[in-house]
């Protein structure tokens, strides 16, 4: 126990707080720095937020603030000592970072690994990790591959946050055993504020001590003590269910308004894959956005990863685009790339990914 695994070398926490470590790999030594920062009772911690809508932004967090979230799912989760973390996500992002410090908080066994599009490649299959955090690209292909689902079996809890994740992906991790946690929360929260179990919850549950309403645009506000007792306006529209239960249904900058209509990018990608499983095709990962137009003022834009397909497949996506969505949400254009742009905690750069592509016209 007490003990941070990378490399094939393994640390104490007492080794770490000294600095007994060194590695020629910047990540893992930043990595182990943090961990020896937080073990010698550091009392701020600077992070950016992702950039995933905007410039990142630089918050200085408190480390009580950080103790109190750590707590907080801790014992949402019933975690103890006995707990073995695989931290597969940026630790220079708040997520990564606050998996280390339930870590440091609990005295369990860490196993830090370099974040990549698949992290159970590296992982044995009779793994002793019961606990880690994914973003759900990382488990885009997961689920659907037998000897990856019973390493997924093997945790017990697992986290899932930092992007939406697409039915396909929630449908095929429902029939998982291990406990999978969809997250809601952002680096000014620290983390997650709320939990939605995977297969079990219709809706998001906040953790104790959150305070959550609406403001005019049915965005979804915040209010906690990780806040300083402010409320915090987010760009997540959400339909409020009651004090503590709501439903995300998209950011409202990611609404797209074609012809005076608005249509959410989710929507029409949960849509595209509905009528993938309805072709009986493997589903593709995907983002929808926008794209100015000088009839509509924006169109829809599907960005695909892999071959293209026929023209056939396509229509047929629009044509169930308009039945299920109306005709504006139907795609105009079709890109299909080899790989996305991501940003630096690993989130989809959907503004990188569609203007190299159109730079590429």
């Amino acid at each position: 126990m007490q003990t941070i695994f990378a490399q094939d070398k393994s640390f104490s926490f007492k080794e770490i707080r000294s600095g007994a470590f060194h590695f020629e790999d910047e990540y893992l030594n930043d990595t182990f720095t943090f961990c020896k920062q937080w073990l010698n009772g550091q009392s701020h911690f600077e992070f950016n937020t992702s950039g995933s809508t905007g410039a990142p932004t630089a918050i200085s967090a408190k480390r009580e603030h950080m103790e109190l979230s750590a707590g907080l799912t801790i014992n949402a989760l019933a975690l103890d000592s006995s707990a073995h973390i695989l931290l597969c996500i940026s630790s220079k992002m708040i997520g990564g970072a606050m998996m280390l410090v339930r870590g440091l908080i609990l005295g369990c066994d860490i196993t830090v690994m370099h974040p990549q599009g698949n992290p159970l490649l590296e992982v044995a299959e009779n793994h002793p990790y019961t606990f880690a955090s994914f973003v759900p690209m990382q488990l885009f292909d997961v689920c659907h591959i037998e000897w990856h689902r019973n390493k997924l079996e093997r945790f017990h809890h697992i986290l899932l946050g930092g992007a939406a994740a697409n039915k396909n992906t929630l449908d095929a991790l429902a029939s998982i055993h291990t406990a999978i946690w969809q997250t809601y929360g952002m680096t000014e929260t620290l983390s997650h504020i709320a939990l939605r179990r995977v297969g079990k919850d219709t809706y998001y549950k906040t953790l104790p001590g959150i305070k959550i309403k609406t403001d005019e645009r049915s965005c979804l506000c915040i209010e906690s003590e990780l806040t300083d007792n402010r409320w915090l306006l987010t760009n997540d529209v959400v339909e409020l269910i009651d004090e503590t239960h709501f439903n995300l249904s998209g950011r409202i900058d990611d609404v797209i308004n074609s012809g005076g209509i608005k249509i959410f990018s989710y929507d029409v990608e949960h849509a595209i894959l509905e009528k993938f499983n309805d072709l009986e095709l493997p589903p593709k990962p995907l983002f929808v956005c926008r794209k100015p137009d000088d009839k509509y003022g924006e169109t829809v834009v599907v960005v695909m990863l892999g071959k293209p397909l026929t023209e056939e497949i396509i229509e047929a996506i629009r044509d169930y685009c308009k039945i299920k969505l109306g005709k504006y949400a139907a795609p105009r254009h079709f890109y299909f790339v080899d790989e996305f742009e991501k940003l630096e905690s690993g989130k989809l750069n959907k503004k990188a990914t569609l203007t190299k592509i159109l730079q590429g016209e």
